[in-house]
């Protein structure tokens, strides 16, 4: 299982982050790797605001459809998972699909910032 963290980025502005679900974020990695200074968590109220979706429920498949300029980062862990089960976009709500079918389709950057 893996989490889509929803952040904001002083440069890129939303930046999207998939990371396993029993990991942690180093922002500063991934401050780093997105070419951001400073990047980190908006309020929460901001979430559904920025993606469509509310806290809980964001899916990296439905943010990248619906805002394709926002650029998206799975830590290169996600890698060695042949299945993830991901939000389906509603709370509660999950599916699960292929890893590289995922990456196929999103092409998201990968990279290492976990704690």
């Amino acid at each position: 299982m893996v989490k889509t963290l929803v952040l904001t980025g002083d440069k890129s502005g939303a930046t999207i982050a998939l990371i396993p679900f029993d990991q942690h974020l180093d922002y500063k990695k991934l401050a780093k790797v997105s070419g951001n200074r400073k990047i980190g968590l908006p309020p929460i109220e901001k979430v559904l605001e920025i993606t469509g979706y509310p806290h809980g429920a964001n899916t990296p498949i439905g943010i990248f459809s619906q805002h394709p300029a926002y650029p998206i980062f799975f830590d290169q862990t996600i890698t060695t998972y042949e299945e993830l089960i991901v939000s389906a976009g509603e709370l509660e709500k999950a599916v699960i699909i292929a890893t590289a079918d995922l990456i196929h389709l999103i092409q998201p950057t990968l990279g290492n910032f976990l704690k």
